[in-house]
C-alpha cells in the first residue's frame, strides 16, 4: 500500500479503485432492489391487468404482503449474513431473485403471481438490504456518509430510468420477454458478483476508507463479539429503539409524502400528467441530494445532518399545504427529492456510528426491519386521515409535521460522537 495514494480526509472522494469499484457496485444492488420491489410497482399491475384481464387494484394490494414477507426476509438474510459474508449472500439472493422475476411474466394466474411476488421480495432483501449496507460499513467505516450518498443513488436512478425503461420493454416486446429481459441482467450480476464483490479491503490488500488505520478502525479483520451483539442485547440496547422509531418515524413521513405526491398535485388542479412530471422531477433530484446528504453526513456528522434532515421535510411538508402556485410547488419537489436520496444513507450511517463496523452487521438485521416496519405505518395512517379529512390533505399532512419533529427528537436522544 502506498500511503502518498490514501485519502487524509473524511469527505473526500479518494476512495481507490477498489474503493471506487465497491461503490458502484453497490449502487448497482440499490438499483435493482428499489426496481424490483417498489418502483415496478408503477407499471406491473396495470401491465398484468392488460394483458390477462386481472383486476389491477387486486394485484395493486398483493405488494403490502409482499412487503411484510421482504421485512421477515431482511432479519433472515440479516442474521445469515454474518455467517455467509455480504459476497455470497448477495451473489445467490441476485441469482434467485433474478429467476424469479423472470418467471413472473410467466405466471398463468393471481395465486401464482402472489407467491411468486411474496418470494421476489424475500430474496431481494438479501442482496438489497443485508449485503449492500454490510459491504460499505466493511468498506468505510468512517466514510460511510459520503460512500453511501454514492451508493444509494442507484435507488432514485432506478425511480427515473427503470420505470421508463421498463415502460419501453412492456410496450415492445410484451410482458414475458420485458421480465425475462429484466430477471437475465439481475442473474448476470449475481454470477459477476462472485468474481467482482470483496467482502472487505483486506480481501485485496486494502484498508478501510483507503485511509491509514486509527483507533476507531484498529483491525482490518472482523471478529463478531457474538455475545455482546446478540439478538437480546441489542434489543435490550436503548440506543436501538432510539434508531428504530427516530428514523422510522422519519421514513414513514417521507413515504407519506411520496405515495401521495401525485394525488396530492391532482387535488389542486394539476392534470395527472403534470403531476408524473412534477414526480419525475423530484425523482431526478434525488440523484445529486443522495450525496449531498451523504457529504453533509460526512462532513458534520450523522446526527446533526439527520436532524438538519428531518426540518427539511417539515419545510417540505408546510410548502405541498401551500401549494396552491407554481412557486410552492417546485420548491416542494426540491424538497422532497432531496429527501429522498438522505434517508436510507442516514439510518445506516447511524447504525454503523452507535454499533461500529464490527456489530453492524448483526445491529442492521434487527433494526432496519423494525424500522421499516415503523415505515409501512404511513399508509394505514395515511389512508385514515384522508377519510376524517375528508379528501384534504391538510390534516394528513399536519399530523405528519408532528411526527416528524418527535422523530428528530429521538435522534436527538441517541449519544453519538463524530468520527
Amino acid at each position: 500500500m502506498e500511503t502518498k495514494k490514501l485519502s487524509k480526509s473524511l469527505t473526500d472522494n479518494r476512495f481507490g479503485g477498489w474503493g471506487w469499484s465497491m461503490i458502484f457496485y453497490t449502487m448497482i444492488l440499490y438499483f435493482f432492489y428499489a426496481a424490483i420491489t417498489t418502483d415496478g410497482m408503477n407499471l406491473i399491475p396495470s401491465a398484468f391487468a392488460e394483458a390477462h384481464g386481472w383486476d389491477a387494484n387486486t394485484l395493486l394490494s398483493v405488494a403490502t404482503p409482499a412487503g411484510l414477507v421482504g421485512l421477515v426476509g431482511g432479519f433472515v438474510f440479516g442474521r445469515l449474513v454474518i455467517k455467509t459474508k455480504p459476497k455470497n449472500m448477495s451473489a445467490v439472493t441476485l441469482i434467485i431473485t433474478g429467476v424469479l422475476y423472470a418467471l413472473l411474466g410467466m405466471v398463468p394466474s393471481v395465486a401464482l403471481y402472489t407467491i411468486d411476488l411474496m418470494l421476489i421480495c424475500f430474496f431481494a432483501s438479501g442482496f438489497g438490504t443485508a449485503a449492500c449496507p454490510a459491504f460499505i460499513a466493511n468498506w468505510f467505516p468512517r466514510k460511510k456518509g459520503i460512500a453511501l450518498g454514492w451508493a444509494t443513488m442507484g435507488a432514485p436512478i432506478s425511480s427515473s430510468a427503470f420505470v421508463a425503461g421498463f415502460a419501453v420493454l412492456l410496450a415492445t416486446k410484451g410482458i414475458r420477454t420485458a421480465f425475462v429481459i429484466f430477471g437475465v441482467l439481475a442473474v448476470i450480476v449475481g454470477i459477476i458478483t462472485f468474481f467482482w464483490a470483496k467482502n472487505e479491503p483486506a480481501d485485496v490488500n486494502c484498508l478501510p476508507d483507503n485511509m491509514e488505520l486509527d483507533e476507531t478502525v484498529s483491525t482490518q479483520e472482523l471478529v463478531l463479539d457474538n455475545e455482546k451483539y446478540s439478538i437480546k442485547n441489542i434489543l435490550k440496547n436503548k440506543n436501538t429503539w432510539l434508531i428504530v422509531f427516530g428514523y422510522g418515524f422519519l421514513w414513514m413521513v417521507l413515504v407519506g409524502i411520496i405515495s401521495q405526491f401525485v394525488p396530492r398535485m391532482m387535488s389542486v388542479g394539476y392534470t395527472n400528467a403534470e403531476a408524473l412530471t412534477f414526480m419525475s422531477i423530484t425523482s431526478i433530484i434525488a440523484i445529486p441530494g443522495s450525496y449531498l446528504w451523504g457529504w453533509l453526513d460526512s462532513k458534520f456528522g450523522t446526527k446533526s445532518i439527520s436532524i438538519v434532515f428531518a426540518f427539511s421535510y417539515v419545510a417540505a411538508l408546510v410548502l405541498l399545504i401551500t401549494s396552491f402556485n407554481i412557486v410552492c410547488v417546485w420548491l416542494g419537489c426540491i424538497f422532497a427529492g432531496l429527501g429522498i436520496g438522505g434517508l436510507l444513507n442516514l439510518l445506516a450511517s447511524m447504525i454503523i456510528s452507535v454499533f461500529g463496523r464490527d456489530g453492524f452487521m448483526s445491529a442492521n438485521s434487527i433494526i432496519y426491519p423494525l424500522a421499516n416496519v415503523v415505515r409501512t405505518l404511513a399508509f394505514i395512517l395515511m389512508a385514515m386521515l384522508l377519510k376524517v379529512s375528508g379528501g384534504s390533505f391538510t390534516l394528513p399532512y399536519v399530523v405528519f409535521i408532528v411526527i416528524d419533529i418527535i422523530g428528530a427528537g429521538l435522534i436527538m436522544l441517541i449519544p453519538y460522537k463524530k468520527a
